[in-house]
Formats: C-alpha cells, structure tokens, sequence
C-alpha cells in the first residue's frame, strides 16, 4: 500500500521562506553572520533578537605542501638505514666486548704490606679499606715512569682443582728509553711465600686464590718479597687463552733451534702423549704453539722459558705487523673468558701502542741460570737461589734502575731458604675430643709426600694449635703448616734435647681446621 508523503507545511510552526539562488547560498555560508543570523535569511519569519557577531580574524594563509624528491630521500633515508642496521648488527658484539672487558681488566688485588712476626716469618698485613681506596689513586700509571708487570700462565684444571702458575715472567719496560726486559721465574724456584713459609715459588698462586689476597695477589707479593722489586701490574692468561691468542693472529712462526722429543708431555685424562720438534721455521696453530712453550722433559725449566720468551717476541712482532691495536674491540670479545689482569684499558691499549715503537733489538732476555743450583733429594726437586747474583740479575733486566742499591742493602735480609724434610720423622697429635682429627691430617701430609707420620692422642685437651720443630729446618714445619691450612706463626722452635724421636710435633688444638676425610 502507498503511503502518502508527510506535508511540511501541515507543521503549526512552520512559514515558507524565501527561497535563495545558489550564489545566494554560498554568501551567506561566508559570510560573517552566525547561523542565527543565517537562520532569519533562510526563514524570515524567525526573526530571533540576535547581537551583531565579533568580528573574526583574518584566516591563516595555508601552505602548500611540497613533496621530498626521490634524491633528498635517498641521501638521508640511506645513511639513516644503514647506521641502523648496522647498529642492529653490531649490537651482540658491541655487548660482547663489553661483557668480555668486565671479565678481563679486573678489580686489583688488595694492597698490603709484608711484616716479619716473632719467629721473624713474613707475614701479609692487607691494609685497610680507607688506606686502599688511597692507594688506588697512586698506583696509576703515567705512562712515562718504568713499569714491571708480572706475567702469569695457568694450567687449566677442572672440577674446581685450583690451578697453578706454570709460567712467570717479569716484564720491565721503560716507555722513555723504550726498552724492555724479560726475566722468567722458574716454577721450582726455592722462595719463601709470605705467610706460607718456604715451597716453591708456583705454589703461592694457589695459596692466594683461597684468600683475601688472591692468587695473582699473592704471587705478586712472592716476588717483590724474594726479588726486591716492585710489581706494579699483573697480567694472566691460561692454556686455553694462549692457544685462541695464537689462533686469532692466524698463528705464530718460529725458529725452532734444536730438535725436541717430549714423550711424557700431558695430554688428555691424565695420560701421557708424545710432542716432537724438528729444527727450523715453523708455522705454529695455537696448539702446537703452547705445546713448544710448555713441553720441558728433554731439556729443563730454563731452555722453557727461553721458548717462551721467543713465543711473547713472535706474537709481538706478528701483532705489530697485522696492526691488531684497531682489532682491540674484537680481540677483547674473543679473549674474555681467558685473560686477565689490573691494568685498565686504556693503559693496555697504551701498552700495546708502545710495543710498536720498540725496536726488536731492544727487547732483551735474561736468565737466572748462573745463580741458580739443583737439589733433587727425598724432599722433592728444588732450584736453590743465589740472592746477591739474582740482584744483579735483576737490576740489568731492569737498565739499572734504582732497584740496584735497594737490593743489595736488602740481599742480606732474604736468607736462602732450605728445602722442606719430606722424610723427616712427625707427630701429630690429637689435643681435642673430635674424632680421627689427628688421623685425617696424618693423610693430608701423607698425600703431599711425607712420608714417616705418625698419630697419637694428646694426654688433655687444649685450645691452640701448636707447631714445634726441633730439626733445626723450619721449612719442613712451614710445609706441614700450610698442608693442614695452619698459620706459620703457630711455629715454635724446640730444644734438639727433647725431640725425642721426631723432628716435628704437631699437637692440633679445637682451633685447628678438621680435614675431610
């Protein structure tokens, strides 16, 4: 059904207007008037009482819009997009390196001092925390004086077995008259370890990693205690390190000057493996590099570190060549999990800046050879120190620095320490109510080669632990105290004429730690 349209005009309200033509229309819309007013125009008869309209201002000129050419958008769109990818890309090795020299350039050790104590052993004193943070400021290096820098070769050893230092160096440089001086430490080198007593000087890394001290810490000490300098640096790297080092330079090539047939190099589970080496130029992978610098067996510790030494100067001068001073960045990120030490970046990178304007023929090696003698005895293998010749030593590695009237006033007050009695007759006894004490530390010292200890329980109990030698060699007690974790200061001398049958007695108090079965 068809419904018919609904009139306007049938409203009450409603009156017809006028109509208006189009160019009507189009005044009034811009026009100045409100709609009120264009109201009343449309219908006059609404004719509502309206004020007159503010006056509006003028319209803002609009613009033009012009577009980018396809050649300004390409010279800043393109540089924009490829510093942005790249960044997204050199992102994880940006991070990397990053995370890597948080691992590498390290907190220092803690400063201290070496004091003697009443049995005249010295002792380790670590400063306190305000005299540390004093210290700090001071150890910067300028950049001009001499510095010594003590470099560190750990074996790797697993299952948390704490490694020792199979390798020392001393490095003296002079950045003025840019020399340099290397003097390897042999690793059965007789010392007396601060704190520890008398052993061979690659036992004081291990002695330190389990302090305060820590293992460079305590190294550094040895060495500035026995060789009257002073080690302002230290810089570690462990097998593993030295072989991705080696790799990373594309390897290392060297004269190898006599032939060398190592049958009882360490090799893999604890076995045995055979390194051979004919004379002449070789080009060496990282592997092969670290078995010529570590292989001794055919020869002896001195022909070893003279390899190492001519290792370092190969990869200096290879360094040098290849300009890996710009590859810093992404040797750091490589090298993290293997190097340390307590220069900061910047004086490594100092450093490495400085080797390429050392002269080749400015580098020279030293030896202890001439003031060192064998002791192989059933105490174990030692190399026992000629102080005063090891001073002059010394001080020529050193051009002859100030170090020379330090050390000879000082020679005297190093005595040369005796080796450890390993066979000598000990006693250990119990002075407390905790069971198998005195048997479980008879087997420490059993297990580090003593090898006539016998166990007893003490007639009453007592608190302090107590240490006394009656040979006359207070090396042998300084061993036994440092097996069974024990201070050197416990150790008393005793009158030969009531030994008895022992030349040490160890009487252990409630102090004395209890050893794991």
């Amino acid at each position: 059904m068809h419904r018919k349209p609904r009139r306007i005009q049938s409203h009450p309200q409603y009156a017809r207007g006028t109509r208006l033509n189009a160019g009507e229309v189009r005044k009034a819309r811009r026009g100045n008037a409100d709609p009120g007013v264009a109201a009343s125009v449309v219908n006059p008869a609404v004719r509502p009482n309206v004020q007159p309209a503010a006056k509006r201002p003028p319209p803002i000129p609009v613009v033009a819009n012009r577009r980018w050419s396809g050649k300004r958008l390409a010279l800043i769109g393109i540089p924009f997009i490829l510093l942005l990818v790249s960044g997204v890309l050199l992102l994880p090795v940006i991070w990397k390196a990053h995370q890597a020299a948080d691992k590498i350039f390290v907190t220092p050790p803690p400063q201290y001092d070496i004091v003697p104590n009443a049995q005249g052993t010295p002792e380790l004193k670590i400063r306190p925390t305000d005299q540390q943070q004093a210290g700090a400021d001071i150890k910067s290096w300028n950049g001009k004086d001499r510095v010594n820098i003590l470099l560190l070769g750990v074996d790797d050893r697993q299952n948390g077995v704490i490694p020792r230092s199979d390798t020392m160096i001393v490095v003296s440089i002079d950045p003025v008259a840019k020399t340099v001086g290397m003097v390897s430490v042999p690793r059965d080198l007789l010392v007396t370890i601060p704190g520890y007593g008398d052993d061979k000087i690659n036992a004081a890394y291990p002695y330190g990693s389990e302090q305060p001290i820590t293992g460079p810490g305590l190294a550094k000490a040895t060495v500035e205690y026995n060789f009257h300098i002073k080690i302002d640096y230290y810089a570690e790297v462990n097998f593993t390190g030295f072989t991705d080092i080696v790799n990373t330079l594309g390897g290392v090539t060297l004269d190898v000057p006599a032939p060398i047939k190592d049958d009882a190099y360490p090799g893999t589970l604890n076995n045995y493996t055979r390194v051979l080496f004919h004379t002449g130029v070789q080009h060496m992978d990282g592997k092969t590099a670290l078995q010529y610098a570590r292989t001794r067996h055919d020869d002896n510790d001195f022909a070893r570190g003279e390899r190492q030494q001519q290792v370092l100067k190969a990869l200096r001068q290879q360094g040098t060549q290849l300009g890996l001073i710009s590859k810093a960045p992404s040797l750091i990120s490589e090298l993290g999990n293997t190097v340390r030490t307590d220069l900061s970046l910047s004086q490594t990178l100092s450093l490495a800046k400085l080797a390429t304007q050392i002269d080749s023929g400015n580098i020279k090696s030293y030896s202890l050879l001439p003031a060192l003698t064998e002791s192989s005895t059933s105490a174990g293998y030692y190399l026992i120190p000629n102080w005063p010749a090891i001073n002059v030593i010394m001080s020529q590695a050193m051009g002859g620095s100030s170090a020379t009237a330090s050390s000879t006033q000082t020679a005297a007050a190093t005595p040369t320490p005796s080796a450890p009695n390993l066979g000598a007759a000990i006693l250990v006894q119990n002075a407390t109510q905790i069971n198998r004490l005195a048997s479980n530390s008879s087997n420490m010292l059993i297990a580090q080669g003593f090898t006539s200890v016998t166990v007893a329980q003490a007639s009453g109990t007592r608190a302090s632990t107590e240490i006394v030698d009656y040979s006359g060699n207070l090396a042998t007690a300084n061993r036994i105290a440092t097996i069974l974790g024990l201070p050197s200061s416990i150790i008393k001398e005793g009158d030969p004429q009531d030994a008895g049958n022992f030349a040490v007695v160890v009487t252990l108090g409630s102090d004395a730690p209890v050893p794991t079965p």
